[in-house]
């Protein structure tokens, strides 16, 4: 959306200048005000249909060819066995597309959540894994998101991103949760907390989980 409105008020400052350039000419040609109005008129007509065609057909996220064009190309890959390479700015934008197409279903909001969060773009993420929460209440995936974005946009867990993990907890049987829930323990100086909360991390844990061995430590005190 803003960079729809960026390219609209760059593209209207380009049309002031182009109108300025023309009636310049008009005057130093000796021409009146009223002689140089076709050409000014034609300036703008101009600008504004090459603005419009390019916000009706164009995406910046999707450079070098038409929006629908290239969302095209993008959704045939994924679907084919050996999808090629996609960008992360490809890959939001076909997620993005599919959560206006699918306005009622929960997950191209919550993938296209994942990769903003991977982008480091916690508050777009966030607002992402909400239009999921609303749509899907008890979506492990959308509260361990919305925890994890509240934590990135912080940068510690928040008694409001705890409350999402204590949900995802209740219903899943995730380390995640707990391990976040351990987090916000030892940041509270609740080392009796922390330490059953490794526990509970530790056994929901699979066999060769590389956080195991952090998960025994903690929940002993090490």
């Amino acid at each position: 959306m803003w960079t729809a409105v960026i390219v609209l008020l760059t593209g209207a400052a380009l049309a002031a200048g182009a109108a300025f350039w023309v009636l310049r000419a008009y005057r130093r040609a000796g021409g009146g005000a009223s002689s140089a109005r076709p050409a000014l008129l034609a300036c703008f007509a101009v600008t504004i249909a090459g603005l419009g065609v390019y916000l009706a057909i164009g995406r910046p996220e999707l450079p070098g060819a038409a929006y629908a064009q290239r969302l095209e190309t993008l959704l045939a890959g994924l679907q084919s066995p050996t999808p090629p390479p996609i960008t992360r700015e490809e890959y939001l934008a076909v997620w993005l597309h599919l959560s206006r197409e699918n306005p009622q279903d929960a997950v191209p909001h919550v993938e296209a959540a994942k990769v903003l969060l991977s982008m480091g773009r916690g508050r777009e993420a966030a607002l992402e894994f909400d239009r999921a929460l609303r749509l899907e209440p008890q979506s492990v995936e959308a509260l361990l998101g919305m925890g994890r974005a509240l934590v990135a946009i912080e940068g510690r867990v928040t008694p409001e991103a705890q409350a999402y993990f204590v949900q995802a907890g209740e219903i899943s049987d995730d380390p995640v949760p707990w391990i976040y829930q351990a987090m916000a323990a030892m940041e509270q100086n609740r080392e009796t907390d922390a330490r059953r909360l490794w526990g509970e991390a530790l056994q929901r844990m699979a066999p060769d989980d590389p956080r195991r061995e952090m998960a025994r430590q903690m929940s002993q005190g090490g």
